[in-house]
């Protein structure tokens, strides 16, 4: 009990972890506001790809669907610049915890419910992450009154949540696979490997089949060891540095762009960075 009590009151855990988190984060979240405002119509717009029909849910869970419920076209831009505001705001002004982190999570839930049709699985774990963000803090003063060791368990508990989150995606992810017969018998990865509709390059980087199988049964025991394995010091960086291949892999090959670059942005938080004095 001692332990946990010292873990969530005693000091700001990752806190160099966290800054960076922010960092990048904010930034994949810009990059994508950006992509929105260029290609607005496509999602936005009078024609966009994605069919609305509008109907209440309840009060509460309506605050979620306001911009997917508007059927005024340049309502978006409200959303995607409001977004950039917050995010500027959030990363410049340190005095003000949640308030913006929560209205940047609330601006992009909006915006991905109204272009549903065009999520992945990357997008659902940015809500998380945006969410889980809320709890994070942007300064991390060392005085014992009882508001500042408030924020340090609510910090904490934003740590711990995201930590937990990675180690289940894994988790869950390789189960899945364990109940797939393509990725039992090794061919999973070739057959992905052949749609090159989603392949960013065109052609195939897998030419043989034992690479196709090594790169298999590699992924699949990855997401299934990480939860475990990550807690092994000596082979930390080198388990990190194999995933952010693995996940560049997806991105840019697979075509999972936002999931791959999402989940090397959570590896700041079981990267060992050394602490500031």
């Amino acid at each position: 009990m001692k332990k946990v009590v010292s873990y969530f009151f005693t000091e700001y855990n990752l806190s160099v972890q966290t800054l960076r988190f922010k960092q990048l984060l904010y930034l994949f979240v810009a990059v994508k506001a950006v992509y929105w405002l260029c290609y607005y119509d496509l999602y936005f717009g009078q024609n966009a790809i994605a069919y609305i029909t509008p109907y209440s849910l309840g009060k509460l869970k309506d605050v979620a669907f306001l911009l997917y419920s508007d059927s005024v076209p340049a309502f978006g831009y409200f959303f995607i610049i409001g977004t950039l505001v917050f995010l500027t705001l959030s990363y410049f002004v340190k005095k003000i915890p949640f308030v913006f982190e929560f209205i940047i999570w609330l601006l992009i839930i909006n915006i991905h419910n109204k272009i549903y049709t065009t999520l992945t699985g990357g997008d659902f774990l940015l809500n998380q992450f945006l969410f889980f963000n809320c709890f994070l803090s942007k300064k991390f003063d060392e005085n014992l009154s009882w508001q500042n060791s408030l924020s340090k368990c609510i910090h904490n508990f934003g740590v711990i949540a995201i930590i937990i989150q990675i180690q289940l995606v894994y988790l869950i992810a390789g189960i899945a696979k364990l109940n797939s017969s393509d990725w039992l018998n090794g061919t999973a990865v070739l057959q992905l490997n052949n749609i090159e509709h989603f392949n960013l390059f065109s052609f195939s980087f897998i030419a043989s089949g034992f690479m196709g199988y090594f790169i298999n049964y590699f992924v699949l025991l990855y997401q299934l060891l990480f939860p475990v394995l990550i807690w092994i010091d000596k082979i930390k960086k080198p388990l990190l540095l194999l995933g952010i291949l693995m996940h560049l892999y997806i991105a840019f090959v697979t075509g999972l762009v936002g999931f791959g670059i999402i989940m090397i942005i959570a590896y700041v938080f079981f990267w060992p960075f050394k602490k500031q004095s």
